[in-house]
């Protein structure tokens, strides 16, 4: 499978739930959460390049900082 394609499913996976359980409010996936799952796909499958790798920069930048300030959310 394509790194490409492998960044979309991790996007679609991140829109079932946040890592962290609650999302924070200026999440780029928190719009598409309320999406039906067809549609968040949807407007997944059409994301260009630039806006996948925004979106996953975004999220690891946001997982770092919170796994620093709370710990492990699995845990």
């Amino acid at each position: 499978m394509n790194q490409k394609l492998n960044n979309k499913i991790w996007i679609k996976g991140l829109i079932m739930e946040c890592p962290h359980k609650a999302a924070v409010r200026n999440c780029p996936l928190r719009e598409l959460r309320g999406k039906s799952e067809r549609e968040a796909n949807r407007i997944v499958d059409e994301m260009d390049d630039e806006e996948v790798r925004a979106i996953l920069s975004a999220h690891r930048a946001c997982y770092e900082r919170r796994l620093k300030d709370w710990g492990d959310p699995v845990c």
